[in-house]
Formats: C-alpha cells, sequence, structure tokens
C-alpha cells in the first residue's frame, strides 16, 4: 500500500510538472499599456565647453542640451559623473546640485554618481546647464551620457548593457568565498590544499573590484561615495593573494624573489591608506602607484614562470598555469589601456571573464584532487574494495598491484613504474615505539599521493615499500614530482622534532627489449631506487 502512495504521488508530481511547462509555453496574458513608443532618449548637446575656475582646483566642463518633451512620467534625466561636483541649471535657475560632504575625514570626492533629477512641463525647450567640476587638478573625463525620459526603462537599459560583468563579477565573489570556506571548514584535513583558499580570496578580491566599479552598482548606494573607493582598495591588496597562489604552484616557491612584489604591494598600500586617510592625496590620485604595483607582479610571475620552465621543462602543470596567467594578464592590461583611452569611464569585460574561467577551471580540478586524497585517506567500506586496498594509507595494495599488472589484461607499453623506499623505517620503530613508525608510514604515504599519486596508481607492497604504476608516463613527470616530492620531505624534517623521513625513489619505464612484462620494470626501478638510497645515505654521513 506504501509503494502504491508513493507511486501515485511520484505520477501527479510528473503530470503537474509537464502542465507547468505546457501553461508556460502556451499561455500568455494580453497585456495593454500607455506607454510611449520611445521610453527615453540620449539628449545630444549642442554645446561642450571647458574652463578654468580660479576657485577650484579641478577644471569645469560645461554641457548644454534641451528636452523639447516632457510630459508625465517623461521628465527624468539621468547622467554618471566620476569625481566631480555637479551643478544643473535650467534657464539660469540651480534645479540640482552635488558636492562632496565637507566633515568627510576620509575623502574628499562625491565618487561615481548618478545624478537624478526631474523636470517639469514648463521647462521643455529650455537649455539646461550641466557643469562637472573635476575635484582633482590635472584629471579630467569625457563627456557623459545624459538620459532623458522614463527613470524605469533608463535603469533597464544600464542594467542590460552591464549584465554580462554583474553577473560574472558577483559570481566570481560566490566561488571565491566558496573556496575560503571550503578550506576553513577543512582546514584540520591534510589532504585538502589549502592553496585553494589563496586562489578563493584572489578570485573574490577580483569580484569585489569589478563589482563595486560597474556604474550600475552605483545605482543602489548614492550618495555613500567609500563605494566608489572599494575598487581601489580591492585592486590595491590583490597581488598579495595573487602571488602567493601562483608561488605554491611552482617547485621554485621557496625562492625569495616571490616576495619582491608582495612587499611593493605593502609599500603601495600603506602609502596609500595613510595619503588618503590624512586627506593628501585620494586614492584615485595614487591610482597609478597601484597599477604599477600590479603590472611589476605580473612581470615578475613571468620571470619566475620563465626559470619555473628552465628547470622542469615544459609539464602539464605549467601548461596549465602558463595558459590561466596569460589569459588573465592579457585581461587586466586590455581594462586598463580601456580605462585610460575613456577617460576613465569604462573598462572591458576580458579581465574579468578571465579571472573566472580560470578560477572556476584552478578550482575545479583543485577540488577534484582533494576529493580523490580525502576518499584515499578513508578508505573504502566495502569488502572488495578493501580487499585491495592498504587500511593504513588509503594506497592500493599488493594483490591491486598484481591485478593491475597482469600481462594477459595489460598492455605495458608506455608505462612506467617508480619504486619508493622508506628510510630508517626499522631504527623509527626500535627507537621511538612502533606507534611513531605507524605515524611515520603514514605521513609519507601522504606526501607520496599528493607527488607521484597524481601521475598514476600507487599501491604499498609492504612494510616500507611502495610502487606507482604510471600509464603514459613520461620520465620528466616523475623527475619533476620527485623533485616537489624531496622538497616536501625536508619542509616536513623541519617541522619534525622526532621521525626523521626519508624517501627513496627510482622509476624506470617499460621497454620490450629488456622487460618480459612489468615486474620486470619494477626491478629496474628498484635498482634505481637503491641506488637512490645509497646516495642519501652517504651525503648523510658526510
Amino acid at each position: 500500500m506504501t509503494r502504491m502512495v508513493k507511486r501515485a504521488y511520484i505520477a501527479i508530481i510528473a503530470f503537474l510538472a509537464v502542465l507547468l511547462v505546457y501553461y508556460l509555453a502556451a499561455y500568455r496574458d494580453r497585456l495593454e499599456t500607455n506607454e510611449s513608443e520611445h521610453s527615453f532618449e540620449i539628449l545630444e548637446p549642442y554645446l561642450v565647453s571647458e574652463r578654468d575656475d580660479s576657485d577650484e582646483d579641478g577644471t569645469t566642463q560645461v554641457i548644454r542640451v534641451k528636452a523639447d518633451r516632457i510630459e508625465g512620467s517623461y521628465c527624468t534625466v539621468m547622467f554618471y559623473s566620476i569625481h566631480q561636483n555637479v551643478e544643473v541649471y535650467c534657464d539660469h535657475k540651480l534645479v540640482y546640485g552635488l558636492k562632496a560632504a565637507r566633515k568627510n575625514t576620509f575623502t574628499k570626492t562625491p565618487g561615481g554618481m548618478w545624478n537624478i533629477f526631474q523636470l517639469e512641463e514648463g521647462m521643455a525647450g529650455e537649455e539646461i546647464r550641466i557643469e562637472l567640476t573635476s575635484v582633482y587638478p590635472f584629471v579630467s573625463y569625457k563627456a557623459p551620457e545624459i538620459y532623458f525620459g522614463e527613470q524605469g526603462p533608463i535603469f533597464k537599459s544600464i542594467l542590460s548593457d552591464q549584465a554580462f560583468p554583474l553577473i560574472s563579477s558577483m559570481l566570481l565573489i560566490l566561488i571565491g568565498f566558496f573556496f575560503v570556506g571550503y578550506v576553513l571548514y577543512n582546514f584540520k584535513n591534510s589532504e585538502v590544499d589549502k592553496n585553494l583558499g589563496m586562489l578563493g580570496w584572489f578570485a573574490a578580491q577580483v569580484g569585489i573590484w569589478k563589482f563595486f566599479d560597474l556604474s550600475i552598482t552605483k545605482y543602489f548606494f548614492r550618495g555613500l561615495p567609500v563605494i566608489s573607493m572599494l575598487p581601489f582598495m580591492a585592486l590595491m591588496s590583490v597581488v598579495i593573494p595573487c602571488v602567493f597562489f601562483l608561488m605554491e604552484l611552482h617547485s621554485i616557491k621557496d625562492q625569495k624573489t616571490w616576495l619582491i612584489p608582495c612587499w611593493v604591494s605593502l609599500g603601495v598600500c600603506y602609502l596609500t591608506v595613510f595619503l588618503q586617510f590624512f586627506r593628501f592625496l585620494d586614492f584615485r590620485q595614487m591610482f597609478f602607484l597601484i597599477v604599477f604595483s600590479i603590472l611589476f607582479a605580473l612581470a615578475v610571475v613571468s620571470y619566475m614562470t620563465v626559470l619555473e620552465f628552465k628547470r622542469v621543462g615544459w609539464s602539464k602543470e605549467l601548461k596549465k598555469n602558463l595558459f590561466g596567467f596569460v589569459l588573465i594578464a592579457l585581461g587586466v592590461l586590455l581594462d586598463l589601456g580601456e580605462y585610460f583611452l575613456s577617460g576613465g569611464r569604462r573598462t572591458t569585460d576580458f579581465a574579468i571573464l578571465g579571472f573566472l574561467v580560470y578560477t572556476i577551471a584552478r578550482g575545479y580540478f583543485t577540488l577534484r584532487e582533494s576529493g580523490d586524497l580525502m576518499d584515499a585517506g578513508e578508505g573504502t567500506r566495502s569488502y572488495e574494495d578493501m580487499a585491495y586496498h592498504d587500511k593504513m594509507t588509503g594506497c592500493f595494495n599488493r594483490s591491486a598491484f598484481i591485478v593491475d599488472t597482469d600481462p594477459y589484461a595489460v598492455e605495458p607499453d608506455d608505462y612506467v613504474v617508480a619504486v619508493l623506499d622508506l628510510n630508517n623505517l626499522k631504527k623509527c620503530n626500535d627507537t621511538l615505539g612502533h606507534e611513531r613508525g605507524d605515524r611515520y608510514i603514514k605521513d609519507s604515504a601522504k606526501i607520496i599521493l599528493g607527488t607521484f599519486g597524481k601521475l598514476g596508481s600507487c599501491y604499498r607492497m609492504g612494510g616500507d615499500e611502495f610502487y606507482c604504476l604510471i600509464p603514459k608516463g613520461g620520465l620528466s613527470a616523475c623527475k619533476e614530482q620527485k623533485a616537489v616530492m624531496d622538497k616536501m620531505v625536508e619542509e616536513y624534517n623541519a617541522k619534525s622534532t622526532d621521525i626523521r623521513m626519508g624517501i627513496a625513489c627510482g622509476y624506470a619505464r617499460y621497454d620490450k627489449r629488456m622487460d618480459y612484462d612489468l615486474n620486470a620494470t619494477a626491478k629496474r626501478a628498484d635498482a634505481l631506487m637503491y641506488k637512490n638510497k645509497q646516495a642519501m645515505k652517504s651525503s648523510q654521513s658526510q
């Protein structure tokens, strides 16, 4: 009876869903309105001039227009001003004014502002004189577009023009804070890549910059000049998370060169905040320093990418990072170019698009890798998986390796086998106890999974011996991951107070002239691992 009720319920829900789709497609209400054919227009000035005001620091731009038809709700004038004091006269009568607050201790500019005022029907045909005075010396902006008509349609038109960057920036903010929250929630989980949090903060900063830089955003925050300061704040603080994120993706992340653009950015931040707060100079006047810190960071990252290429070659990881970096760098340069060419009134959507694509792609792959490591660390509950997994480390076991190297089921061409061995495990067990020895094995397995595990499947073959089976593997990729592994071991030993970790490694590609199967390849890799172990022991004894 219960099953029958469930089936009947599912059936009615399915029928309602189909009915809803049909109604949406087939029926529309008849709407009759008395809206005018053109609900707004852009007034073309018949005279634009400039004058120098001796009493003012900036230059005053004078725009003269006429509105011939004023009727009903068709009477709104809207235009967007940037860091300008505004006065509007109709037949020599002041009808609208905008100035920064006198007691504003943080900024001396009204910021970006949508100026909105109404005309009366008796003003039809009269001259409207708009005076825009820049609050900054030697800074001028192009004349704005002057909208006239009904406020609702004007707003919809502006929103439609800026819909893509608005939605993209909001997505970037949400994705960025999601990454940060994900890392904070899983902070104690060693399998989660903490660098994802840095990517998230970097993406959120970029999203905040673009979101609050849009003129449509200022429509909702009229009278709050600090909203116009937010893009500058976000831009000047974006360098450090960007550099730290990219630094972690390189094998040469410990070089001090990475910190140079960070210190430059910090210097710019402290200087601009000091000058802003004490009203010496506003953020807008210090914008050239913010741009310099960003371009300098791009130059340093480019230099470090070249060094990375010389050290590890054209690796898969480098290709992904380089593509994303070039995409973002080109977008930023085009954005800045359009900003200066348009007199500060427009930017392109290339930068926000590049950031969004790269953030989603990079975040997806990082989350997937972290999820794989978490799944491997937790192990599996099914008896079938337990038969092929090592419970302590989450790696596959010897039985799984035998199945995966079955000569009757696996074509060994292009396979690489890596053999890894833990140094001094017996000594650790004898001196510190088997509990610490087990910790040594688990911590070593995490490093192996985090490096060679990116290339293929990892197997724990015995107490201190691990294999990695890499399909279509490259020796250069193994060399790269070994360097990363050695670096992670050094960092582990620097923090450890009792365990001294050491992982010897050797790897070999299947060669049908020498190997009858992958087990023979593993023996050659084992011989190379032994040589590496001996070299490590001799270097420690010196």
